[in-house]
């Protein structure tokens, strides 16, 4: 529960994204979760930079739920415990920056094509299914069933989606001067 005082001095509630996020950069939370002070322990670190701008007990609750879910591991530092992101809260919000995914359009196009293949067998049916999704959402023209096309840098995002969902040999890009149809997907693109 949040105390009146917290709502006097403007603190925000933290999300988990937003902590993990926070989390990710390196940033640690040290305090004793589960100590039978834990609220004060909050009070006290919620005065430090990056969590000071959030509801202690945001943090607290916040915090219990993420260990509890595996996304933060206690590490004891000095004989101080310290909240830290795990492995699966990196791949959590990894998958959350995913979501939130857009490609940068430059003012002038480079003449050049992204053709993006993609081999992922039946048995992960689900993950292929995404990443055709992904492509579509993010502007690409399907070109064939598992080939996409895009006139726009976009390396990095592809790199990123084969990382987060775990396929780094079945998803390939190929930069091309020219494209058989290039009028018609000129028009598709408006370039």
């Amino acid at each position: 529960m949040v105390s009146n005082k917290e709502v006097k001095e403007g603190k925000k509630f933290i999300t988990k994204e937003l902590m993990l996020g926070i989390l990710k950069t390196g940033a640690i939370l040290g305090l004793a979760v589960f100590a039978p002070n834990a609220l004060q322990l909050f009070k006290n670190i919620g005065k430090k930079k990056p969590w000071s701008e959030y509801y202690p007990s945001s943090l607290e609750r916040l915090t219990k739920r993420l260990y509890r879910r595996g996304f933060v591991e206690i590490k004891y530092k000095n004989g101080s415990p310290v909240v830290k992101i795990s492995e699966k809260g990196k791949m959590e919000i990894l998958e959350y920056d995913l979501d939130r995914m857009t490609i940068a359009k430059p003012k002038v196009w480079d003449g050049k094509w992204r053709i993006v293949m993609f081999d992922i067998s039946e048995k992960y049916r689900k993950t292929r299914d995404v990443v055709r999704n992904k492509l579509q959402e993010l502007g690409f023209y399907p070109f064939q069933e598992s080939v996409f096309i895009y006139p726009y840098p976009c390396e990095k995002e592809i790199k990123y989606i084969r990382e987060v969902l775990s396929v780094p040999h079945a998803i390939k890009w190929i930069r091309a001067d020219r494209v058989e149809n290039e009028q018609e997907l000129r028009r598709i693109f408006n370039i």
